[in-house]
């Protein structure tokens, strides 16, 4: 078993347990890559694209996406908002 950690700065390590003599060889740990090109526009259930100030965000089952409106609509005419318990 090799595991393998990443830490906040950088830095990583592994510990290998092995059950044979020989042992293992070798091991490579790799530092995963991250786009920094991920955005909320990106992500494939939402439609962002008329993005404005104020905006607020709805799921539109008609389109299964989660859509930037300046204006809540529903095809119900029922709103309910509920903020939780804070």
């Amino acid at each position: 078993m090799v595991k393998a950690v990443i830490n906040s700065s950088g830095g990583v390590s592994a510990k290998i347990n092995s059950t044979t003599s020989a042992g293992p060889q070798k091991v490579s740990v790799q530092t995963p890559s991250i786009s920094t090109t991920n955005s909320f526009r990106s992500l494939t259930d939402v439609n962002a694209t008329s993005l404005t100030d104020g905006a607020l965000i709805q799921y539109d089952a008609s389109t299964d996406k989660f859509t930037t409106r300046n204006e809540l609509e529903t095809t119900t005419g029922t709103i309910t908002f509920n903020g939780g318990n804070f």
